[in-house]
Order: structure tokens, then C-alpha cells, then sequence
């Protein structure tokens, strides 16, 4: 048996689950040479910890921005991504899921709104809750960005001045970026989750994916990053664990929330940035026409940019009651 194959055996048994006791690289060739002897050098045994954190059916992960292994978990209940359908497997684990992910859609919407940017969540269904399953011609929430005027003291306004030349430059009055929403993803889904968040988005003017679960699998972070460069899609993740996902309020009550009772909420993410959004030149204007004669959510969002237009001021949807 060659070196590879006896560290995928024996690995699991040295290496912890947990990425935040990630296990440094000289106490693990420490604990290998316990198992196999001084037959392989420390480089040698270095170069394959890190070849085998390479590949996904191997136990072995790096983490990303620090030093240490862990043993990769593959999480079923993590994603809503290529394996959702497990979720529905059994009714609890659905309503937690479900649950998780109507939090990660208050909270996202709630940060858009610290930033001056103004969700419309898309993804919907008939009785007007978002699908964990999405769209691929439909991202799970636009955000419009405006220009507002720092003067205005009755809520917030356009800056004409920025409206009318932009206008006058033939550029949009709006940003609109096409936000993905994911609870996780890991090496097995990554791919998938990441094209369909390309396909639901690329009629806006930027896409974004935005992952709940830290990422801490070095691997997998630069295969996200890979992609989100090729494709000029922005990645990230707020950094929040599922089971912190849990412990928050509804929905409803995050939706609801003072601005310092969020900050509460706030304070629990750690957001990363793995890719920066590059804008396009346009909307792609016949794909939005087609989408609101196909989509009723997609007409809605075009009522409601025409009718922030008409009242020169932003407002927010307040999205759905979860």
C-alpha cells in the first residue's frame, strides 16, 4: 500500500472534526510517524497532507487563512444547494431547515438596508414564501442601488443631480444585483450552486453569491474563487453556523427589529469576502421583458423600481413573514 492510501486510512483517526482545532502540520506528521515509523521525510509527509487537502473524497482539509488540518465532513443538512432534497427526507430536519433559511433571508435583506441598498425578494412562491430550490432564470433577491440624498431629512431620497446625469449619460438610474442565497456549500455541490446562481443573475447588472457557513476548507475556497474571477460573480459568507442560525429569532422578528436590537444579530457574522462582483455594461433588457411575462415576482420588482421612481424614494418590501 503506497503513502496516500495508508494516510487516507489513518487520518480520520488523528485528525479532529472541528476546523477551529485544526491540527498544525508538525504535530500531525508527528502523530503519523507514531502509526508508520521515520520511514518518510517531513517534506514528504508535508507534501502529501497537502495534495490529499486537494481532493475531495479525501478525510483530510486545510483551512482556509490560518495553519492546521481537520477532517472534512461531508454535511448534508448544511446546503441548499445539488442535495436539498434530503432535506424533506425527514419532516423535522425539513422545518429546520426551512426555518435556517427564512433567517438567512431576513438577515441578508437587513444588511442590504445598512448599506443604503433595497432588497425585493424574487424567489417566491404562489403562497408568497421563498423555495429553498430557487430559480435558474430567477435569482432569490435583487438589490436596488440608488442614489440617495445625504440632505434629505424626511427618509431617504434620490439625488436628482445624480439621477438626471446618469440619465443624461445614457447609464441605469439603478444598480440591480442578482443575489444567491445558500445556507452552505461543499465540494461535492460548490459547482453546481455556483451556476445556478450565474444563470438566475446574468440579466442584472451584478451577480452575488452569498453563503451562510463559514468556509473553512482551504480547497474549497479556491474553487469558488476560481470561479467567481472566471465568471466575475462576487462570493461571500457571513460566517454565521447553522446551529447559531437557530438560536436567532424568526424571520419575522429579525425583519422587525430596531436597528440596535439587529446590531445584536450583526455581531454574530463574520463576513468574508471571496470575490468582488465586476459589474456589466447593461441589463439585459430582452431576458428581463421575457422574465416578467414568465415570472409574476419579476413584474412585481418592475412595479415596484417604476413606483420608487414615480415617488423619488426608495422603499422596502419587507419581503416575506417567516
Amino acid at each position: 500500500m503506497n503513502l496516500r492510501e495508508q494516510l487516507r486510512n489513518l487520518l480520520p483517526d488523528l485528525l479532529p472534526d472541528d476546523p477551529a482545532d485544526a491540527i498544525k502540520g508538525t504535530e500531525l506528521i508527528r502523530l503519523v510517524r507514531l502509526r508508520l515509523g521515520d520511514g518518510y521525510s517531513d517534506a514528504t509527509l508535508r507534501y502529501h497532507f497537502s495534495i490529499l487537502s486537494y481532493d475531495p473524497t479525501s478525510p483530510i482539509a486545510k483551512v482556509d487563512q490560518g495553519q492546521g488540518y481537520y477532517q472534512r465532513q461531508k454535511k448534508l443538512s448544511g446546503s441548499n444547494g445539488i442535495i436539498r432534497q434530503s432535506f424533506f427526507d425527514d419532516a423535522s430536519e425539513g422545518d429546520q431547515a426551512w426555518s435556517r433559511y427564512l433567517r438567512l433571508v431576513a438577515i441578508y435583506e437587513r444588511l442590504c438596508l445598512l448599506r443604503g441598498h433595497y432588497p425585493f425578494l424574487l424567489n417566491r412562491t404562489s403562497s408568497g414564501a421563498p423555495s429553498m430550490e430557487g430559480e435558474w432564470d430567477v435569482p432569490d433577491l435583487v438589490v436596488a442601488e440608488w442614489d440617495l440624498d445625504p440632505a434629505a431629512e424626511d427618509g431617504a431620497r434620490f439625488d436628482e443631480s445624480m439621477l438626471n446625469l446618469r440619465r443624461h449619460l445614457g447609464g441605469p438610474e439603478v444598480g440591480l444585483s442578482g443575489v444567491r442565497l445558500q445556507l452552505g456549500v461543499t465540494l461535492d455541490t460548490f459547482s453546481a450552486d455556483f451556476f445556478q446562481a450565474l444563470s438566475a443573475t446574468r440579466w442584472t447588472l451584478q451577480s452575488e453569491l452569498v453563503i451562510a457557513e463559514p468556509l473553512p476548507d482551504e480547497a474549497l475556497v479556491d474553487a469558488l474563487r476560481s470561479l467567481g474571477h472566471q465568471f466575475g460573480v462576487g462570493i461571500s459568507t457571513l460566517g454565521i453556523q447553522l446551529t447559531q442560525l437557530d438560536a436567532l429569532p424568526s424571520a419575522k422578528e429579525i425583519r422587525s427589529m430596531s436597528s440596535g436590537e439587529f446590531e445584536h444579530v450583526h455581531n454574530r457574522l463574520h463576513v468574508q469576502k471571496i470575490t468582488i462582483a465586476s459589474p456589466r455594461h447593461a441589463i439585459d433588457w430582452p431576458a428581463l421583458s421575457a422574465l416578467r411575462k414568465k415570472h409574476e415576482p419579476v413584474a412585481e420588482m418592475v412595479r415596484w423600481l417604476s413606483d420608487c421612481l414615480a415617488k423619488r424614494q426608495p422603499e422596502w418590501t419587507g419581503g416575506v413573514v417567516g
